[in-house]
């Protein structure tokens, strides 16, 4: 299955990046452009897809506009599915794109990304990816479990619940399954800031922290960090009750404890914020 991956990503790097002709005013040939996916799950639907673009080992400066192209591999002269804009996050450590296309079927997508620069110039990138048909990790309108997982009142070493150098104490207050019955929103950051084997975490637990500046305690904040042992690295039982194999993720529940947005990957605070404000505006 591996080589068969490797070689239909082989050949659709050579139909978006080395064809005969290119739309007008578009580059032809190798692209300058990289796209380095930055989540990894997707099912059929319209999955979030997160996305940075890269020059080399430097993100691509001057990104002025990025619109995506998804078509399904294997189907000769199909026209693509959906033709989606990228919104931009770059308020957050290294910028960043997410899209929403319509994936209906699983399967190996193509997906183009066409870049225009500030300068007027557009280039071409190509990046693939594996929707499934099934979650992984907690779904969008699933209930929360109620998890128990451990607060300063188990645990009142507040360096054996995160990783991090400063953690925040008001992160360790409650159980989800204690903020489930508040009637407000909660955010729910699994993470492991000094452990972090995507380099994500640290950043994403800021954007936590920066949205909890903003809103208090209109909402509650959780961070349930992701090991329970740090010579060991065993995995706290939490990781399993909601499905996860990888950090960071961040889950935003509603005030029913029910889950109203997911970010798996990098985190930006807009993107969080634009994810709990509408259940706060209920709230109120």
């Amino acid at each position: 299955m591996r080589q068969i991956l490797f070689f239909v990503i082989a050949l659709w790097g050579l139909a978006a990046c080395g064809g005969t002709s290119s739309p007008a005013g578009v580059e032809s040939g190798v692209s300058p452009a990289q796209i380095q996916r930055l989540n990894f799950e997707y099912v059929v639907g319209t999955p979030r897809i997160s996305f940075a673009i890269f020059d080399g080992p430097e993100p691509l400066a001057n990104v002025a506009h990025v619109e995506v192209t998804a078509q399904l591999t294997g189907e000769e002269n199909a026209e693509p599915v959906d033709i989606v804009t990228a919104v931009p996050y770059t308020d957050y450590e290294i910028p960043y794109w997410v899209i929403t296309p319509q994936l209906p079927t699983p399967g190996i997508w193509g997906l183009t990304a066409t870049i225009t620069l500030a300068n007027g110039q557009t280039i071409t990138a190509p990046f693939l990816l594996e929707v499934t048909t099934q979650n992984q990790a907690i779904p969008l309108g699933a209930a929360a479990p109620p998890s128990q997982n451990r607060t300063l009142a188990t645990e009142p070493d507040l360096h054996k619940l995160s990783s991090g150098n400063e953690p925040n104490p008001a992160f360790y207050q409650m159980t989800i399954a204690d903020a489930v019955q508040t009637g407000k929103p909660t955010v729910v950051a699994f993470a492991t800031p000094g452990l972090c084997q995507t380099k994500w975490c640290t950043p994403v637990l800021d954007s936590v922290e920066t949205l909890y500046g903003e809103v208090g305690d209109q909402a509650n904040f959780i961070h349930v960090e992701v090991h329970d042992d740090f010579q060991n690295l065993t995995f706290v039982p939490e990781m399993a009750e909601w499905g996860l194999q990888t950090e960071p993720w961040v889950y935003v529940l509603d005030g029913d404890g029910r889950v109203a947005a997911r970010f798996e990957g990098p985190l930006s605070p807009r993107e969080l914020s634009l994810a709990l404000e509408p259940l706060l505006n209920l709230a109120r």
